[in-house]
């Protein structure tokens, strides 16, 4: 009876968490397409910081519903920012999101990829024109798969703005980092949707679990190149937790032992230089990780990140 009562609650499980191993389908793309009910950046954010401040002011666009969700159900939120010196020729990065929704942080790398990389850049939104601030709870419809499609959707758009198609580049930190991972997973709708769409994906401190299950995916083998960056005192996304072939099928994998999870936040906002060392905890209700400021680990990723761009592209 105990034997039976087992394999019932196993069952049960496995039907709600999608079979292990199930690669995604087309069947799979309403669950991860929830409606999309606002044109507008929420009045108050999460994480309390002025859209403005890190938009308008430093020359970034503001957040219009201006990509068109993947199953063409309302458009997405992205502040699209064409290079001031113009589209082509050069780079464009498509940054999106951790579990916290847009931060500062996500903001402050397209400057940098503008200054620095020479860029056109898009930050992608996949919350506030669903209705939600944060996934704190991570494995649900809003995951990896979700964001995913929301990814493919941004690649198409921009694939009609008049950018150089073969030079079009995917980052993001945590569920970003996550969703980098999966975009760039080995599957058949990948395959046929993303591959060709995106030259490279760069995933920082990543959430990388890769169960095979539908809100918790594999991840892997991959593509395309992939650049992954971990963090040795990450209490959030533990890489130590993750299958080894998640970062040793990437083009590269580098591992900061020293840094936490969110090395690169943008603790004064987009609009004023961060504070080297400084710490804080994260606001997600299921665990208040640390985050701390690394200047080093910072420079360093965005210096190997050019670096590979460069090389990518001569």
């Amino acid at each position: 009876m105990l034997r039976h009562q087992i394999f019932k609650v196993l069952f049960v499980v496995l039907v709600l968490a999608g079979c292990a191993g199930n690669p995604f389908s087309d069947q799979d793309v309403d669950y991860f397409q929830p409606p999309i009910v606002s044109d507008k950046v929420p009045e108050r954010i999460i994480t309390n910081y002025s859209a403005y401040n890190n938009t308008i002011k430093v020359n970034l666009a503001p957040m219009r519903p201006i990509i068109p969700a993947f199953n063409n159900k309302g458009n997405l939120l992205a502040s699209w920012t064409p290079h001031p010196k113009g589209v082509k020729g050069r780079p464009t990065l498509v940054i999106v999101h951790g579990g916290h929704g847009l931060i500062p942080g996500d903001f402050a790398t397209a400057l940098w990829a503008r200054d620095e990389l020479g860029a056109n850049t898009l930050v992608l939104d996949s919350y506030w024109s669903r209705g939600q601030q944060e996934n704190w709870e991570t494995y649900t419809s809003l995951g990896a798969n979700a964001r995913m499609l929301d990814a493919i959707a941004a690649g198409r758009w921009l694939g009609l703005q008049d950018i150089d198609k073969d030079k079009l580049f995917l980052m993001g930190g945590s569920q970003g980092g996550w969703t980098v991972l999966r975009t760039f997973t080995d599957e058949p709708f990948m395959d046929q949707n993303a591959k060709g769409l995106y030259r490279a994906g760069f995933s920082l401190y990543p959430v990388c679990n890769s169960k095979g299950w539908k809100t918790d995916p594999t991840l892997g083998p991959y593509w395309g190149p992939v650049l992954v960056f971990t963090a040795g005192k990450d209490t959030a996304t533990d890489p130590r937790k993750c299958p080894t072939r998640v970062f040793k099928e990437a083009a590269s994998w580098i591992h900061y032992p020293d840094a936490t999870h969110g090395w690169d936040t943008s603790n004064r906002g987009a609009h004023t230089p961060s504070v080297d060392g400084e710490c804080g905890k994260a606001l997600n209700i299921y665990n208040h990780f640390t985050v701390c400021r690394s200047n080093a680990a910072t420079n360093d990723m965005h210096q190997k990140i050019k670096d590979f761009i460069q090389k990518l592209l001569i």
